[in-house]
């Protein structure tokens, strides 16, 4: 089981973060499909002119949240597991 950390926001390192699981393919095309419609995405890039995340990569992670409010973290209750930030940095 994975687990996922629902008390802070998604950072770019979190991809590499093996604690951290991912959102199903569902899930992923569904904010995808959300971010491809926004003005501010960048179809070339495929990046967010508001945070600068690279879209294909930032909607598969569980607590990614749009900066726009457009979609929000998919946290599951019971796959949440609280670490310390010693914990989170042993990567």
């Amino acid at each position: 089981m994975s687990e996922i950390f629902p008390d802070r926001p998604a950072r770019p390192w979190d991809l590499f973060n093996k604690k951290i699981g991912r959102v199903t393919d569902i899930i992923a095309k569904e904010r995808l499909d959300i971010c491809k419609q926004c003005d501010r995405y960048v179809a070339l890039t495929h990046q967010c002119k508001e945070c600068g995340c690279i879209m294909n990569a930032k909607t598969k992670l569980p607590n990614a949240t749009c900066p726009l409010g457009k979609w929000d973290a998919f946290i599951p209750e019971i796959k949440v597991k609280e670490y310390t930030e010693e914990q989170l940095n042993e990567n």
